[in-house]
């Protein structure tokens, strides 16, 4: 005789299915430098500018005393090296649709509403849009009809060659005010001194001593790690820190580096040197961009995430629309510095 047994009892005689109302989701959501930087007044312009200016190398050869100046070589225009930087506004934008028949039907999950887990999806993934496009290589373009206008990603704006007509720093004397060479490693693997090379460049280019936010990726964050870390010591001749274990915790993390030019905080990010659709990647993993803590870069609101109900027309179902209209403001590019590669 038939025996009833897991194999056999189906759906179709009446097993029912277990299905909670849970759900995780599996990519990368968190956006530190959305999250951190800093808001500054709202672009009044498709195109949002600022001053910039230089101070001279000092003199201190002296005047003789009693000797008459002469106007046109003695006195000088203390406003002949500003130049006018800024970046292009962007638009951001998510859009979806529920039927009607789908938004009544009961579904698992931990919404109940398709509509309402749509649209906080919608807007959780719109975030990692505007993170990847801050911490991107993507230079400034006008609206051409077809592709909307773009800001300029703080990876290009740290360049020290970005140079050219669709360049941020599009003229020889906006060059003047780029990244410095040394702010940037690129090449090789990076060492202590090689990291300690970048920071020293910064300071030299803006002569401040400051905090500093490190934004790595994971393959940076290790090589930070390893900074600290003791590696194939055993039975080595020396170390080159001293271990401090207490009780039974062993921190295998840096998360705050005090350098000789000041703190640098360092925050993991998964969405940096990427470019529009594309998935984290080696150069993602390897990337870091350095920031000071100041009001330097700034994100410049034109309008801020907002969703929109539209009106069932046709009677297709409820849709909707996300968007943000914002660009990035970074007053000195000189304070930036950055790192495209660990080896």
């Amino acid at each position: 005789m038939a025996q009833a047994n897991i194999t056999n009892i189906t759906s179709t005689v009446g097993a029912r299915e277990d299905l909670s109302n849970q759900l995780r989701r599996v990519n990368p959501e968190e956006t530190p430098l959305y999250s951190l930087l800093p808001q500054s007044s709202a672009p009044k312009a498709t195109k949002t500018e600022w001053l910039v200016d230089t101070l001279d190398n000092p003199t201190f050869a002296p005047l003789a005393d009693g000797k008459d100046l002469t106007f046109n070589s003695d006195y000088t225009n203390e406003l002949a090296n500003r130049q006018r930087l800024g970046n292009k506004i962007q638009q951001f934008q998510r859009q979806g649709a529920v039927s009607p028949i789908s938004e009544m039907i009961d579904v698992a999950g931990p919404q109940t509403s398709l509509l309402a887990a749509s649209k906080a999806r919608i807007l959780t993934t719109l975030k990692t849009d505007i993170e990847a496009c801050i911490a991107s290589n993507q230079a400034p373009a006008d609206d051409n009809g077809t592709v909307g206008s773009k800001m300029a990603g703080l990876f290009h704006i740290s360049d020290p060659t970005a140079s050219g007509a669709s360049s941020f720093f599009e003229t020889n004397a906006k060059q003047a005010f780029r990244s410095v060479a040394g702010s940037r490693h690129s090449t090789g693997a990076l060492t202590e001194s090689a990291f300690r090379a970048v920071v020293q460049s910064i300071y030299e280019a803006g002569g401040t001593s400051q905090t500093y936010r490190l934004f790595a990726g994971p393959t940076l964050m290790n090589a930070l790690t390893d900074f600290s870390r003791a590696i194939n010591v055993v039975g080595g001749s020396n170390s080159k820190f001293d271990a401090n274990i207490q009780g039974t915790k062993l921190t295998l993390s840096v998360v705050e580096i005090v350098s000789d030019y000041g703190i640098i905080q360092v925050i993991p990010d998964l969405f940096l040197n990427r470019s529009s659709g594309s998935a984290l990647g080696a150069l993602g993993k390897k990337s870091g961009i350095l920031i000071p803590t100041d009001d330097n870069v700034s994100l410049k609101m034109l309008q801020p995430i907002t969703v929109q109900d539209l009106p069932d027309v046709g009677g297709g179902g409820e849709r909707f629309l996300t968007r943000a209209v914002l660009t990035l403001c970074v007053l000195n590019p000189r304070a930036l510095g950055s790192i495209t590669t660990t080896s």
